[in-house]
């Protein structure tokens, strides 16, 4: 009984840890990343989340997950961020602080009808502001530039994936 407990806190320690390292992580790809069975994965969620250490929202048929202590804000900036064509923008707009739509469907090889969706959902959240430059031509820049850089790099996909795996690496010793 006493090795079984102890089996449960170590998944609990990975699921708190991998959740840290990765807000905003669904509940589906924190599973693949554990390795671990759905129904797992859920169990020790649940645990986490009626002890108060972590949050889970649903949003749109989807569970994130969230370190406690974290803002509404906060989650809404690390829910964009986590998406590949937010990113994309955003990162152009780090790179380059005002932009056009037209500069930004440049940058990111995205279709404008792609890059305006996802501006007004970003100008929605607060993150990105527009600027009337002249009369035709309207421009976009970040509310927080250095809080989406910091962002931007915590989230790099590649990254991330490297932390994930050396650190579950690290409990399967």
């Amino acid at each position: 009984m006493e090795r079984a407990l102890g089996v449960q806190g170590n998944s609990r320690v990975r699921v708190k840890q991998l959740v840290s390292l990765a807000p905003g992580v669904h509940l589906r790809e924190l599973q693949r990343l554990l390795g671990m069975s759905f129904n797992s994965t859920r169990y020790h969620v649940d645990k986490l989340t009626t002890a108060g250490e972590i949050i889970r929202v649903e949003e749109g048929g989807y569970s994130r997950l969230y370190p406690a202590g974290i803002s509404e804000a906060e989650r809404a900036i690390f829910t964009l961020v986590r998406g590949e064509t937010d990113r994309k923008i955003l990162a152009s707009l780090v790179a380059d602080p005002i932009l056009s739509n037209k500069q930004l469907c440049e940058q990111t090889n995205l279709a404008k009808s792609t890059v305006s969706e996802h501006l007004t959902g970003l100008v929605r959240a607060g993150i990105v502001k527009t600027r009337q430059v002249t009369e035709n031509f309207v421009a976009y820049e970040l509310e927080q530039p250095d809080q989406i850089r910091f962002l931007l790099r915590s989230q790099n996909p590649s990254i991330l994936k490297k932390a994930s795996d050396r650190f579950i690496d690290l409990w399967d010793f």
